[in-house]
Order: C-alpha cells, then structure tokens, then sequence
C-alpha cells in the first residue's frame, strides 16, 4: 500500500479512449497478470529430473563407500565429485532463470524481488513481450532488405534458441551423462573402487556446465546484436524522414551526410526510388 493517498481524479465527462476488444483480445490480455496457467518453460520437466538425479547422486556421494581419499590436496572421491555435480546444478538453475524468462513464465509473475524486474525482466535483457518485439522487427527487416530472389529466412527464432534445438540438444547431453556415467559411477565403485576415469568424468561434468553458460550467452548476444540492427536501421528511417522535411529536416541532412549516404540518396533520386 502507497505511503501517500489522495483521492484519484474526477473523470466524469472526460473523453477516454475505448479500444473496443475483440472477445479474444479482451480474454488474453485478462489472463495475463492473473493466477491462471499462461505460460510453460517447455524444458522444466526435463531440468526438474536431472536436478531430481542429481540430487540422488549427492545423496549417494555423502555415504561412507565414496569417502575415501583421491587427488593431491586432502579431497575425496565424494568430495571431488560432489563438487562437479553441484555447479552443474547451479548451472541448470541459471539456465532455468534464463528460461522462464524466454518462454514468458517470468513475465506473469509478481514483482517485489526474485531474479526478474517487471515484465519479466532480468538485468538489461527484456522478458518475452520486448523479445518478440525485437524477433519480429529484426525478421521483418532483414526479409524486407534482402534481394527478391533470395528465399525467406528465419531471423526470429535465434534469440529463443535455449527453447529450440540448441536447448534440448544440450538438456539432453546433461540427462544422459547424469543418467548414465553418473549413475554407473555410483553403482560400481563401491565394487571397483576404480578412480581411473574419475578425472574424466569430472571434466565432462565441468565441460557440460559450461556449454550452458555459453547457451546463455550465444542467446543474449544474438538478443544483443538483432537490437543493434534494428537501432541502426531506425537510423536509416530517421534519414527518410528527414529527406521527407525540405524546410527542416532535409536542411539538417545536408549538413550531417557523409558522401555515401548523399551519394545512395542522389543514385535513388535519378532513379525514381525517392
């Protein structure tokens, strides 16, 4: 509740605008901000199980059959472990936060703390309405400008790609480790008492933690460099503006274009494109 309460203003007789809502229209927008199911991170599943795993395993790690010493500074084989699989877990946390912010979960949920801003933001980088905002531009443009030859391509979905195939491919190379050299570690060394590939699986652990840093990454940049284009090419609509302005505009123009843009304006004036 505001610290500070007026009476709200008198709008009787004032002309506010009626959007008039199609049925569909007005039921979407109704359901967002509500307590109803409106978005899915379509990996949760997956990443619940592998945590679920993973947990087990540490469960298995902390026993007495794991607690026996390995490497050059004081560790154990459960200890060592242990520690490989809980920053993948971190990992798989990051990427969830990541996720849900992809796939609009966190676009729908209250503010006041968490990782998210309002409209499901996290840090710089938007929730999924300014995502598909930005797609859809940078999709639309870059078809727009290509030559009309050329077939259509998908510039949209590259920001998106943890909820694509990039995201199950590599939610799928963590289930499968975790499942299977994992689990086959748990199950035979109280047995082998075998450390001889132990280093080796640790690496693939660490190495998979970071393939999901790095899907992180690869999304905000492409996020990064399709709002680059699209503020560049905003540019370029200002300059067409600006060319549309004899008496304002086009006078500001022609103190501030460079040869090229001049000489691009001039070529496209003989030739009727203006």
């Amino acid at each position: 509740m505001p610290v500070f309460q007026r009476p709200l203003l008198d709008v009787t007789g004032c002309d506010i605008p009626d959007l008039s809502f199609t049925g569909l229209e007005k039921a979407v927008l109704e359901l967002m901000g509500s307590t109803a199911e409106t978005f899915v991170n379509p990996i949760e599943g997956a990443m619940g199980e592998i945590q679920g795993a993973i947990g087990e395993s540490l469960q298995k790690l902390g026993g007495a059959d794991f607690n026996i010493p390995f490497g050059e500074e004081g560790d154990t084989v459960g200890g060592f472990l242990s520690g490989k699989l809980d920053g993948l877990n971190s990992g798989i946390d990051e990427f969830r936060v990541h996720t849900d912010r992809l796939s609009g979960v966190s676009s729908v949920l209250d503010i006041g703390g968490g990782a998210y801003g309002p409209g499901g933001i996290q840090g710089e980088y938007p929730g999924l309405a300014g995502l598909h905002s930005l797609a859809t531009q940078v999709n639309t443009l870059k078809n727009s400008l290509k030559d009309p030859l050329q077939a259509a391509k998908d510039h949209y979905s590259p920001i998106f790609n943890s909820l694509f195939g990039p995201g199950d491919d590599m939610i799928r190379s963590v289930q499968s480790l975790v499942d299977g050299d994992v689990s086959n570690f748990l199950t035979n060394f109280p047995f082998d008492q075998d450390t001889s590939g132990l280093v080796e699986l640790g690496s693939k652990v660490s190495d998979l933690q970071s393939n999901i840093t790095n899907l992180i990454k690869d999304d905000n940049l492409a996020y990064e460099a399709a709002l680059d284009f699209v503020l560049k090419k905003t540019v370029g609509f200002s300059v067409l503006s600006m060319l549309e302005q004899p008496c304002l505009g086009k006078k500001l123009f022609d103190k501030i274009a460079g040869g090229d843009l001049k000489g691009a304006v001039e070529s496209a004036g003989e030739a009727g494109g203006l």
